[in-house]
């Protein structure tokens, strides 16, 4: 019988790993590296851009540039722009507003190192209002978690277009915050005690600036008028320091072709963030690129024109929402005194105040904001 339980024990061991398999697509030699090719001309002039690519493996997701390509911007009146090669697979030119009016067209061709032409088809400017009203509404948000709600300001957009706008958006949300060091630079150690005076606080406020990762579309044409009132953008929860000292966001509203919209729209549909990637299987994005070489070699990307339209906004700190988040700062004691730190160490900061400095190390974070990814230079915007 013991041997008998033995085994019945043991046997999950070898069968439960057999389970779990790994999932590993079958991918066809001629879809292993494929062009990418994208661009958006729009109607605020200055340099436009293209960019060119390979796609990577699944196992190693990377971005691989392609340089020493000939692109070429063409309008639909037989103007061509020639893009200079900017390096890291980006393509540049500077486009006069004179052509970048409603109803005109552009499509983008390639010619890349080793012999092969993509060509777009045209996409048309269209017309766009301005952004009516972009706002923020305080409220919580229910959690996985019975009871526990999330807490913090969701941000919206109106639009109000005409009759002979575009009936096809999308927002692009960028957003800047004021964040800080917990001690400005004072005392700290390496063999000697050495006392900055006075204390040096040019990194202990920065701003960092990011893209936000959601993709927003809207479609009015099913609608009487071309109005969308309180379209909801993106929520900051109260777990972060993005609220604590200053928030700018800048919203760039882009009015597109149909063509444009569909893409984006099935981008939208196809990220992660809309339901996991194990609930449902990603759909494939057809662009609107073509390899005229070889046109069973598919093209990946979307080459479009939009007219935009920006509005930025500020937010100070929130009366009434408690924040709770970390500044990474965690002050350890020297329970045997300076000896304990490490020379690899060095410059170690200490805690202190005017007078004197104790016996307690501050890591980096306590004492540089920059460690946390952003700049120390105040913005050109940032009225605070």
């Amino acid at each position: 019988m013991r041997r008998n339980r033995f085994i019945w024990f043991i046997l999950p061991l070898f069968v439960l790993p057999s389970c779990i398999k790994s999932y590993e697509p079958v991918i066809k030699p001629a879809d292993r590296s494929k062009y990418v090719v994208s661009g958006n001309i729009t109607d605020a002039g200055g340099q436009q851009k293209v960019s060119v690519s390979f796609t990577s493996s699944i196992g190693d997701p990377k971005y691989i540039p392609v340089e020493g390509c000939q692109v070429v911007i063409r309008d639909n009146q037989g103007h061509d722009f020639v893009l200079t090669d900017s390096g890291n697979g980006d393509y540049s030119v500077v486009i006069d507003s004179m052509y970048l009016m409603p109803g005109s067209s552009f499509m983008v061709t390639v010619h890349t190192p080793d012999g092969i032409d993509i060509a777009s088809d045209y996409d048309k400017m269209p017309s766009t209002p301005d952004i009516d009203t972009l706002f923020f509404v305080r409220e919580s948000l229910p959690t996985n978690n019975v009871g526990i709600f999330d807490e913090g300001i969701q941000f919206y957009v109106d639009l109000e277009g005409k009759n002979t706008d575009s009936r096809f958006y999308r927002w692009e949300a960028i957003e800047t915050y004021e964040y800080h060091a917990a001690y400005p630079r004072e005392w700290y150690y390496d063999g000697t005690v050495h006392h900055i005076w006075p204390p040096d606080y040019s990194r202990k406020v920065c701003w960092k600036t990011d893209l936000v990762r959601n993709i927003y579309t809207l479609s009015t044409s099913s609608l009487s008028e071309n109005k969308y009132l309180h379209f909801p953008l993106h929520f900051v929860n109260n777990k972060t320091t993005k609220l604590a000292y200053g928030y700018s966001l800048l919203l760039n509203q882009y009015a597109l072709s149909e063509a444009s919209y569909t893409y984006w729209e099935e981008q939208r549909a196809n990220g992660f963030d809309q339901g996991g990637l194990y609930e449902k299987q990603p759909v494939s994005v057809k662009g609107n690129l073509h390899n005229i070489t070889a046109p069973d070699h598919e093209v990946l990307g979307f080459f479009g024109v939009s007219a935009v339209r920006s509005k930025r906004i500020f937010i100070s700190p929130i009366q009434g929402l408690e924040l709770e988040f970390s500044d990474y700062c965690t002050p350890s004691v020297l329970r045997k005194g300076l000896k304990e730190i490490d020379k690899r160490d060095y410059p170690a900061f200490l805690m202190g105040d005017a007078y004197n400095y104790y016996e307690v190390v501050l890591n980096n974070e306590c004492v540089d904001c920059l460690l946390l990814g952003g700049i120390n230079v105040k913005p050109d915007f940032w009225p605070y």
